[in-house]
């Protein structure tokens, strides 16, 4: 059975995912970069206003970034209920400023019938890596009823 979220998520691959249901997703405008099974890359440009007092991205930010692809990534495994993150744990290494790009890169972990766990890796373009993620995500009982 063919999968119409994966094979959506991959029609915008080097474009911006302006299609998402999701208003936070908007404001941050990402833009699709790789997607496999089970796995996504993102990147993102660091403006002015996900800056905190220092000119760093703020790190509710990248945590953001983070959870929102981690949201593609289940998005992408067309499974029929909603998994909201019930928990994200975030290591902060270093920072980014204002118009660097960064990316972001998921992964599931495990995926059982009610806990889905991911990794998230953040690395600025030359590679640097500035934060680490991991969440698990819980099935509910919200059905997921989108069309594409």
């Amino acid at each position: 059975m063919e999968n119409s979220r994966y094979k959506f998520v991959e029609s915008f691959i080097g474009k911006h995912f302006t299609k998402s249901p999701s208003p936070f997703a908007h404001w941050l405008n990402g833009k699709v970069i790789a997607l496999k099974k089970n796995s996504l890359e993102f990147s993102f440009v660091v403006r002015k206003d996900m800056t905190n007092p220092v000119g760093m991205l703020h790190g509710g930010v990248i945590s953001g970034m983070i959870d929102d692809c981690m949201g593609v990534t289940f998005f992408t495994l067309g499974l029929e209920y909603f998994y909201p993150s019930i928990n994200l744990q975030v290591d902060f290494f270093n920072p980014a400023k204002e118009g660097e790009e960064v990316r972001v890169k998921t992964q599931v972990m495990k995926q059982g019938k009610t806990i889905i766990n991911m990794r998230a890796e953040v690395y600025n373009i030359s590679g640097k890596l500035l934060a680490t993620a991991t969440s698990n995500l819980a099935k509910s009982n919200f059905k997921i009823d989108l069309q594409l």
